[in-house]
């Protein structure tokens, strides 16, 4: 493969990846670390890049074949995870987070702009986008990537060289690594890349050589060098983001999430070049929601309905579930997805490095780990979310 197709591939990677979740967390994050942002945001750095480029390469090792390598875990457990991550990635959380953040941008400075008629128009883009499955990976890589990553480079040099005052945080080291660790795992990005690995591995093998095509091995390897320099594109974004939130932690502090972006541009370019921030945010969500929604109309056609409707009816479900769920907002969606996240997201990093190790060394206890590791996390989070409510009612009665 030729590097100038290696890098527009890392391109399309890094754009795929990059939505909504990306936005908003890192910006978060740094302006609730403060001074304990470069801890806050190792940890996210692990869950949010490292994590999803282990997911990668598993699932390129199976060929991009998310069903067989979900499926390793055992076929019922499989099936549970593909619909709860399809729902996630899909309708029910991370295209209609990116719809809305998108309008969240646009709001700031075109407050007329309903949020029912910003979905309405972004429905017949994505849908318009999506109708030619193969042209996918070609704008994320072309067109998305390139644009979206020289916006966002530019708001962060210019944060960085800006005077600011850093909010002051009540966090030690080891409670912002964790914050960042667990942060990581809302932005959906290893469940991304488990389902878009099919989109890139269809990629690579039409920048191949016919002869080469077959070799899996290969195959594997130029998904791990393209998802090295996406992940790398994607861990500078998130230090420079949480950098100069926390930089400018004040000036951002009461700004709702969805208009964090908008506000630190204002911040840090002045009030006119804030424009720039809807348009990257804008790019940002929306090229990242033409790709989820491809991949959940696929899922719906393919395997939910058993091939018995065709792509272009089940694009136009999802595009219609997508509108749907946009309109609870950022908050509503949010309450939704997070308790899914949480519980899921650690046997899907088990699951990724076992599948690994089995592809490695034939490692041969996918399901017993997977389990335990979803039954353990189901304990821990029962007993901390018994411990909150409990805290609670003791506030209540006094």
């Amino acid at each position: 493969m030729q590097p100038f197709r290696l890098v527009q591939l890392g391109l399309a990677i890094f754009a795929m990846l990059f939505g909504a979740g990306s936005v908003v967390y890192p910006l978060c994050l740094g302006r609730d670390a403060g001074s304990m942002v470069l801890f806050a945001v190792a940890g996210f750095i692990v869950t949010g890049v490292l994590v999803p480029l282990i997911g990668l390469i598993s699932a390129a090792l199976f060929n991009g074949d998310y069903k067989r390598f979900l499926g390793m875990a055992g076929r019922w457990p499989g099936m549970i995870i593909a619909f709860i991550c399809m729902l996630l990635l899909g309708p029910l959380g991370a295209t209609p987070r990116c719809i809305t953040l998108a309008h969240g941008a646009v709001h700031w400075h075109v407050p007329a702009i309903s949020l029912f008629i910003f979905s309405v128009v972004t429905a017949v883009l994505i849908f318009f986008a999506t109708m030619r499955r193969s042209m996918v990976v070609e704008l994320m890589g072309k067109v998305f990537g390139p644009i979206k990553l020289a916006l966002l480079f530019l708001i962060i040099i210019c944060g960085l060289f800006a005077t600011a005052a850093p909010l002051t945080t009540v966090l030690d080291s080891g409670t912002a690594f964790t914050r960042g660790f667990t942060d990581g795992y809302l932005t959906l990005d290893l469940i991304a890349t488990i389902f878009f690995s099919a989109l890139i591995v269809r990629s690579i093998r039409a920048s191949m050589k016919p002869e080469e095509q077959g070799d899996q091995a290969a195959v594997a390897l130029y998904g791990l060098k393209a998802g090295v320099i996406g992940g790398s594109l994607l861990g500078l974004v998130y230090i420079g983001f949480s950098v100069v939130a926390a930089q400018h932690g004040l000036a951002i502090a009461f700004i709702e999430k969805r208009q964090l972006l908008s506000a630190l541009a204002a911040e840090v370019l002045g009030a006119p070049a804030s424009i720039l921030a809807n348009i990257t945010t804008v790019v940002a969500c929306l090229s990242t929601a033409i790709a989820l929604t491809t991949v959940f109309a696929e899922y719906l056609a393919s395997e939910l309905c058993g091939a018995r409707i065709k792509y272009i009816h089940a694009l136009m479900i999802t595009v219609a579930m997508n509108f749907a769920m946009t309109n609870l907002g950022f908050s509503g969606i949010e309450a939704v997805m997070e308790p899914l996240v949480v519980i899921c997201y650690p046997a899907l990093i088990v699951l990724s490095l076992a599948n690994a190790a089995y592809v490695f060394w034939g490692f041969n206890y996918i399901k017993e780990v997977v389990i335990a590791t979803l039954l353990i996390n189901l304990v821990v989070t029962g007993m901390k979310n018994a411990s909150e409510i409990k805290t609670i009612i003791s506030g209540i009665l006094g």
